[in-house]
């Protein structure tokens, strides 16, 4: 029979139009933990951001065409009920990405590509019928490259005078592609619930974790006399922290058939910076990075038609900045709508649900604005008791 306590934790996992801060696209799914029994899901999400702006005249003007390409995330977990008060769920998320790439005007060939993959193993106890505990390690596992055209590169390594490029410039296309890292950090969590109420409160900490890759960097350097170029090549350490977060969840049932969820969710992303060593050395800044750190709001309400079918939906906020943004990730805050349900056969429940976001409108630093920018997500969960 379905549980409308559920419906919570579906709606949860078919996020993916907005873009949770930073460059976080899928959250891991510690509320499997609050699943009965022994349980398995695995999770598709699609999101298709659409997101341009347009160049001012001292550039060139014109537009900078769609910079935002579409993102996949894939994600499961494993949730075993080990004795009446302790509970044990492997987890596998994609929770960071970017895929942004120019191909139009002054920015023509800037690109970026971040990839991760995180595995959790959370035992959950129950100190009593109403509290528990949560927590255990994460493993990150990311990687990334970005290319900076010609154009970029030079103006960021020493703006021309009117002789033109001056000696220690970068003169060529720049590329900095990553070693792939896997360090760890830890899950922490508490939860306080009255079954009775289909109430639950949780409050979950994920640590900071911090990445030291190996950068691969290529460019041209002018040098003199000559003038001479000269190719360089070099590795360099380049520490990345991932941001630290805390997630309030809650839901609370206010009929018989019908729930109350949402969540508010910090992250700490002002610390995120990409600065490889050979980069900053040229030209004394990083490639990209965040001023600020994140303030995310989700609030919904699901109903449960029968016992089988259930149906949700939500509003998202993410508080805008108002400063200006890097050109990787040129949005600033966002509102969503989204609306979904789930469907029980036998002990399988499927969820889908799909969302639409109303991107911030902001501007990076040549100043290029970008305005009216969208994003519309698509989420898939197949979740079974076994």
């Amino acid at each position: 029979m379905f549980n409308v306590r559920n419906i919570a934790c579906s709606a949860c996992l078919v996020a993916g139009a907005a873009h949770a801060g930073g460059i976080e696209r899928a959250r891991p799914a510690e509320a499997i933990l609050f699943e009965e029994g022994n349980y398995a899901q695995f999770t598709f999400l699609q999101s298709n951001p659409n997101v341009s702006g347009d160049y001012p005249a001292i550039v060139g003007g014109g537009s900078t065409g769609d910079m935002a390409g579409m993102t996949l995330n894939v994600g499961g977990g494993l949730k075993f009920q080990l004795t009446d008060r302790i509970d044990f769920a492997l987890l596998f998320s994609q929770p960071y990405s970017a895929n942004a790439a120019y191909e139009k005007g002054f920015y023509n060939g800037l690109t970026a590509k971040w990839r991760s993959t995180s595995v959790d193993a959370l035992l959950k106890y129950d100190v009593t019928d109403r509290v528990s505990v949560y927590g255990g390690p994460t493993l990150l596992t990311s990687s990334a490259d970005i290319t900076i055209p010609l154009t970029l590169a030079n103006v960021a390594s020493d703006p021309d005078g009117p002789a033109g490029p001056v000696p220690g410039s970068i003169v060529s296309p720049y590329r900095a592609q990553s070693s792939t890292e896997t360090d760890a950090g830890f899950v922490l969590g508490a939860a306080y619930q009255i079954p009775d109420y289909k109430l639950r409160v949780g409050l979950t900490y994920r640590s900071e974790i911090e990445h030291e890759f190996d950068a691969r960097e290529t460019y041209t350097q002018l040098g003199l006399p000559g003038p001479t170029f000269t190719p360089i090549s070099v590795s360099t350490k380049t520490p990345i922290k991932m941001p630290q977060s805390w997630t309030l969840d809650f839901q609370s049932g206010v009929a018989p058939k019908t729930l109350v969820f949402g969540s508010v969710r910090w992250t700490e992303w002002s610390k995120w910076q990409v600065k490889p060593g050979a980069y900053a050395a040229e030209t004394g800044r990083e490639i990209t990075g965040f001023k600020h750190d994140t303030l995310t709001y989700q609030l919904g309400v699901g109903r449960a038609i029968n016992e089988r079918l259930s149906l949700f939906a939500r509003v998202g906020h993410e508080t805008k900045k108002g400063s200006t943004v890097t050109r990787l990730s040129p949005t600033d805050g966002y509102t969503s709508v989204g609306i979904g349900g789930s469907y029980m056969v036998g002990d399988a429940k499927i969820t889908a649900g799909i969302e639409h976001a109303w991107l911030g409108d902001a501007e990076s630093s040549t100043p290029t604005k970008f305005t009216d920018n969208t994003a519309t997500g698509f989420g898939v969960t197949i979740g079974f008791k076994f």
